[in-house]
């Protein structure tokens, strides 16, 4: 199947019609594809620093960002809070030094497909999604948080061509969060929002992430497609 791993150039375009010269724009963990409208980027690799201007060193799970609050107009992080152990922590920052932001994470429909981060189709070590991840992340208004424990790889969905179908899509890859003021999210914990991790309410947030990313990705992409 096609992966669609880099970032989206429609999504690239929505933002250039917003984002002006003089504003003041952060990204988060640049990678090899940088943001093309921000003017300062901070993360934790060397081989990003020596590419790309006004670099700061953050480990975003823990450290206080090195900037001043609100001091930045838009703050965009692409493919980052999934990675982190604290992605709560990185989110309270962000939002306190920028005004607004764009937050997009791999979707809870690509994080239960067994062939999302294989390289050729005869890959012999298929997992669900991406096997380095931490979370189900899933935007229902705030971003809602779900470990990704390893039990996901013996859960049986009803039907996983489904999945696959909705993947066919490249904007299904990713699920997207825009926020003014204040990034609003939500973490669930077991016990206390749903039983064992294999059992049915761990199971039913996982569909329910799914279901709800498809229908809020729809609204989405309509916008992005303007």
């Amino acid at each position: 199947m096609t992966h669609y791993w880099g970032p989206i150039l429609e999504i690239y375009n929505y933002f250039g019609k917003y984002i002006t010269k003089d504003m003041k724009v952060l990204e988060l963990g640049p990678g090899t594809k940088p943001f093309p409208y921000a003017t300062h980027f901070c993360g934790w690799l060397d081989e990003e620093k020596q590419k790309l201007p006004n670099y700061k060193f953050v480990d975003f799970s823990k450290d206080k960002f090195p900037y001043e609050d609100k001091e930045f107009d838009f703050v965009y992080a692409r493919h980052v809070l999934e990675d982190l152990y604290n992605p709560f922590h990185c989110m309270d920052e962000m939002s306190r030094i920028a005004k607004a932001g764009f937050i997009e994470c791999p979707s809870p429909i690509v994080e239960m497909h067994y062939d999302a981060e294989s390289y050729t189709d005869n890959s012999v070590e298929k997992m669900r999604g991406y096997r380095h991840h931490y979370n189900f992340v899933w935007n229902d208004g705030k971003l809602n948080f779900l470990h990704k424990f390893p039990c996901v790889e013996h859960i049986k969905l009803t039907d996983e061509n489904f999945i696959k179908e909705l993947l066919k899509n490249p904007f299904n890859w990713n699920m997207y969060y825009l926020w003014k003021d204040k990034i609003v999210y939500k973490n669930y914990e077991h016990p206390k929002d749903y039983d064992y991790p294999a059992g049915n309410g761990y199971i039913d947030l996982i569909i329910k992430s799914i279901l709800t990313t498809e229908e809020v990705n729809k609204r989405f992409q309509k916008e992005f497609l303007k």
